[in-house]
């Protein structure tokens, strides 16, 4: 049957929008490259059945990437040829079912016999270390399933649900988006979920996850030229509708852009932050709502996205298959304490190394085997210029570590750090401000009624300065360049440090503590 020019051109669209936001393959290769390496660890130690029964599973699945790299070659040697429509919409169907069927096949119920397989192996081998980073993958992988599984669906009905706005965003953050955004930007990119209110909305909840995922795509990459990133979600009631808020601290997009992104009816070729906007705005006007863009180049972009609320209403509950995608997300949480108990017990015994912390983290930097050398710590300094907190460790090889790893209980109360490599190989300091402010305080034992913005302000100055003057006391060398997120809000009063992209550690000791300020 010949499809009306219309409904063709329809097709074309949102096919082009949904094979946009898979980018599935690198994290397919993440998981042949694991299962690969856990093939070669059953051969190096001889677990001959295991390795007959994975080997077998590891060329299936190696069959099902390759028909669906040539799927997507043929499909974007359209699109660059203007091959007719008809043509262009059978080639991206055909690429979306062969990735449906990888990842089906990887969501397979035989690959939990890894686990049993893994505990016959070292806890040295490659393998072994590096199945987390498997695990968050395969979470990935699991949710392109899901919206494709969506995506089928609604071609043939209109999905309508009740859903919490807040509980969705949590829960969408958790299981798909965070795996995403730490694999994607090796950590260095932060997502901070900021005051939720609870609401309920009506529509596809699926099309509205794509537009989330839409939003927090553009803005990582909008923050890809930057050493640390920070992305900001909030929503807030306002009357009877919600204010959903997307920040990032990229590039930020030109006024002529902005207005092309909020009027063009097709973005279909343009920059990463205008591919798919047209979806966005799309699934905005099926909600009712409105949405306005405020951005200043250089400096950042903030998404404001209003929708009605529906008064008095209750969700509906969470169906089977999400529910199994949730069931993964656990067992990647409890891998990580097990992970983390490990950890702790180990260096437990390696004493208190709160005297050489500065020398410390160079040395984990000296000794990491990643791909890009580098290491991660937090720290707590307190007035009387003791060590309250210190806990670091180097980067490794296969797996993206997180400051939750390093201090699951204290994690967003701390400044946290990372020591990485410039484009000139020389290494260079990142320190994060904490991740909640309500944290800190407790952390601190801040009274309720002194717990006020300015508060939290100047305490993280000071302790800012009181870190980089322990570090170096340590072993950290002076001339090492550092980086500080959220600059302007602790320190706007200096110049010299707002001037420069990268300062000298030591420019960040000198500077006066307000206790010191103010005798």
């Amino acid at each position: 049957m010949v499809e009306h020019p219309e409904g063709l051109k329809r097709g074309v669209t949102e096919i082009k929008f949904l094979i946009h936001d898979l980018r599935v393959e690198r994290f397919v290769n993440e998981v042949i490259h694991f299962h690969a390496t856990f093939n070669t660890d059953l051969e190096i130690h001889n677990v001959e059945q295991a390795q007959a029964f994975h080997d077998e599973d590891l060329r299936e699945l190696k069959r099902k990437a390759v028909a669906q790299r040539k799927a997507l070659d043929h499909y974007n040697n359209a699109v660059k040829n203007f091959s007719p429509d008809e043509t262009i919409l059978a080639a991206g169907r055909e690429y979306v079912q062969c990735v449906y069927n990888t990842c089906e096949f990887i969501m397979d119920p035989r690959w939990e016999r890894t686990d049993t397989f893994l505990s016959l192996l070292p806890e040295t081998s490659r393998s072994v270390r590096s199945y987390r980073h498997c695990l968050n993958c395969t979470r990935w992988i699991s949710g392109v399933y899901y919206r494709i599984h969506y995506f089928m669906e609604e071609k043939d009905k209109n999905l309508y649900e009740k859903f919490d706005v807040a509980e969705e965003l949590r829960d969408f953050m958790r299981n798909v988006v965070y795996s995403y955004v730490i694999e994607k930007t090796n950590a260095r990119v932060e997502i901070r979920l900021n005051q939720l209110d609870p609401a309920v909305l009506g529509g596809n909840r699926h099309r509205f996850r794509r537009m989330i995922f839409n939003l927090v795509m553009n803005a990582v990459d909008a923050m890809s030229h930057k050493k640390v990133g920070v992305l900001t979600i909030s929503v807030l009631v306002d009357g009877d509708g919600v204010i959903l808020r997307v920040r990032d601290i990229g590039s930020g997009i030109p006024a002529e852009k902005i207005e092309q992104l909020m009027t063009d009816k097709k973005s279909l070729d343009g920059e990463l932050h205008s591919l798919g906007f047209v979806f966005v705005r799309q699934t905005v006007a099926e909600f009712n709502g409105s949405l306005s863009i405020d951005s200043v180049v250089d400096k950042g972009t903030t998404i404001s996205i209003y929708l009605p609320r529906l008064v008095g209403a209750v969700a509906e509950p969470q169906k089977q298959v999400e529910r199994e995608n949730t069931d993964l997300a656990h067992k990647v949480d409890k891998l990580r304490l097990e992970e983390r108990a490990a950890y702790l017990k180990k260096t437990a015994k390696s004493g208190n190394q709160h005297d050489t912390c500065g020398e410390t983290i160079y040395g984990d930097y000296l000794v990491s085997d990643a791909e890009f050398p580098g290491a991660i710590f937090a720290i707590a300094v307190t007035e009387d210029n003791e060590i309250d907190l210190f806990t670091h460790r180097p980067y490794e090889r296969h797996w993206n570590i997180t400051h939750e790893d390093l201090s699951p209980m204290l994690f967003e109360a701390t400044v946290r750090g990372r020591l990485e490599e410039e484009e000139d190989k020389t290494p260079a300091l990142i320190f994060k401000s904490p991740q909640s402010v309500q944290e800190y305080f407790e952390f601190k034992g801040v009274p309720d009624e002194d717990r006020k913005p300015e508060t939290y302000i100047a305490m993280v100055h000071d302790e800012l300065i009181r870190i980089s003057r322990t570090i170096i006391d340590t072993g950290m060398p002076a001339d090492i360049g550092v980086r500080v997120t959220d600059l302007k809000q602790f320190f706007p009063y200096n110049q010299e440090l707002a001037e420069q992209e990268l300062f000298p550690l030591k420019t960040l000791a000198r500077l006066n503590q307000h206790s010191e300020e103010n005798p």
